[in-house]
């Protein structure tokens, strides 16, 4: 808790309001995910749970490294749009 609270001080600028934003929604997510891989496995919904992990590599992708998945996806749209 005390790392939280550290961290939630300096939100004087917006890059120390950012990274607190995004370390509460990862927790977020990542206790979100294991409840619902929980409830997959127990019912052995296996379908479900790989959907679930799969959808959770690129919701962290997007939460964890966004420019990271912005320079992706563009290269992806160029490539598409054939401008690259």
């Amino acid at each position: 808790m005390h790392h939280l609270v550290e961290l939630a001080a300096p939100l004087t600028t917006g890059e120390g309001l950012k990274t607190w934003i995004l370390l509460f929604v990862g927790n977020l997510f990542v206790a979100f995910l294991a409840i619902r891989a929980l409830g997959y496995l127990i019912k052995k919904e296996w379908g479900e749970m790989v959907t679930l992990m799969v959808a959770a590599v690129f919701v962290g992708a997007v939460i964890w490294a966004p420019t990271v998945v912005k320079d992706v996806l563009l290269g992806v749209w160029n490539k598409i749009a054939g401008t690259a």
